[in-house]
């Protein structure tokens, strides 16, 4: 991320994030107790966003790795280069 204030860099990083589920108490329609939850569990639809910087341009270097071809019922990646700024 390019912070055009302080023209510098902020490199960022997506984890998954965890939530916790809350345990619970119910009963069947026989009268049964039963028990759920009382665990962590990873978030479909959130992510943790950790920036380290700021980083000035000449920092920093390329790093470029290559990935491959990658489909989902969704969506489709092709195969390519990817460019990385990693801290020189």
């Amino acid at each position: 991320m390019y912070d055009p204030k302080d023209k510098a860099f902020w490199l960022g990083r997506l984890a998954g994030h965890q939530t916790y589920v809350e345990e619970m108490t119910w009963y069947s329609e026989r009268g049964e107790e039963n028990y759920g939850g009382g665990f962590w569990k990873y978030s479909k639809r959130f992510k943790e966003l950790t920036l380290k910087g700021p980083y000035r341009a000449e920092d920093l270097l390329i790093k470029v790795s290559s990935r491959r071809a990658f489909s989902t019922s969704g969506y489709n990646w092709p195969a390519a280069r990817i460019a990385d700024l990693v801290p020189a």
